[in-house]
């Protein structure tokens, strides 16, 4: 040993770490970071899918003004001959049925469906939303091979994103999330129009039709299903004094002189959007309305020549 020089003591090759009680914090603080960020995640989301579902609305707006200036009149909500009835079509089981959560946390599930017999607006205006390839024959049956599988076809434009549907389509149907307006309609009246909207069997209403004002009636709205793109029951919604205004539902009874054993199921206007709901206006313009909106507003709303006061706040 030199004398006046210090010996260093050998260096730990140990390293410090994490004790367990260290790593359950930092875990336990990222699982709260995790949790306050998903409900904003699914808010950004949620309002992408809306964003979109909006501008789906516009498109059949501005299909309907193509249409209208083509034709003069907006598409009739489904046509028929009153002197030749037909059947409507079984379309049934639903492979995966669909569940749907109506108001007062009421659930409903569709396990089955009837396919009206006559073509509606729908298929009318696909050559304005560029669908211009689908061309059906409307002399022949829906159930033609050639019309059965145009109607086969999804349409991205008829379906709100935010729709929870099967991915199986039952015999491979296109789905639809949107129906025209028909009108408000009060059971309890006998005398009571049916058809004061812009859709109905055989309208035929166009711009001089509507006197109540094209930005103060509604064209389309959502529903929590439409059915099918190519269904005439998947046409249209009206407000009913026997219903609630918005996610309601109904059945209907099938053509006694048919054989079709499953049931005719009817929606409302509705959405999948919490508390609001959708518009296209026949101005062609778009709303979210609140589902708790007054009652009568929404009536004149869905009206076309009720002449009821509203204001430019609705």
């Amino acid at each position: 040993m030199h004398a006046g020089k210090l010996v260093q003591p050998p260096r730990s090759s140990s390293r410090g770490g994490f004790t367990l009680i260290e790593l359950l914090v930092v875990i336990a603080i990222i699982g709260l970071l995790v949790s306050m960020l998903m409900p904003a995640v699914q808010r950004a989301r949620e309002a992408a899918r809306r964003s979109s579902c909006i501008n789906n609305m516009r498109q059949l707006g501005l299909a309907s003004h193509n249409y209208l200036d083509a034709h003069r009149k907006f598409p009739s909500g489904w046509t028929e001959d009153p002197n030749n009835p037909l059947c409507e079509i079984d379309v049934t089981p639903f492979v995966e049925p669909i569940v749907f959560q109506l108001q007062n946390n009421q659930q409903l599930i569709i396990r089955d469906w009837a396919m009206g017999p006559y073509w509606s607006w729908h298929s009318f205006i696909l050559p304005q939303i560029e669908q211009s390839n689908l061309q059906f024959n409307y002399d022949l049956v829906k159930t033609d091979p050639q019309n059965w599988q145009y109607m086969q076809i999804p349409i991205d434009t008829y379906i709100c994103p935010s729709a929870s549907y099967p991915s199986t389509r039952p015999a491979n149907l296109g789905y639809t999330s949107y129906r025209g307006c028909m009108g408000a309609w009060q059971q309890a009246d006998p005398d009571a129009p049916l058809n004061n909207g812009i859709f109905y069997g055989n309208s035929s209403i166009d711009d001089r039709d509507i006197t109540d004002g094209m930005s103060q009636t509604i064209l389309f709205g959502e529903s929590l299903f439409g059915g099918f793109w190519g269904d005439n029951f998947a046409c249209c919604a009206r407000a009913r004094d026997d219903q609630p205004e918005f996610d309601a539902y109904w059945t209907g009874t099938a053509n006694p002189n048919c054989s079709v054993n499953s049931s005719i199921h009817f929606f409302g206007f509705g959405s999948f959007h919490g508390d609001v709901c959708n518009f296209t206006l026949a101005d062609g313009s778009t709303r979210s309305l609140a589902k708790n909106m007054d009652e009568q507003t929404f009536w004149a709303l869905c009206t076309r020549n009720g002449r009821e006061p509203l204001g430019t706040d609705f």
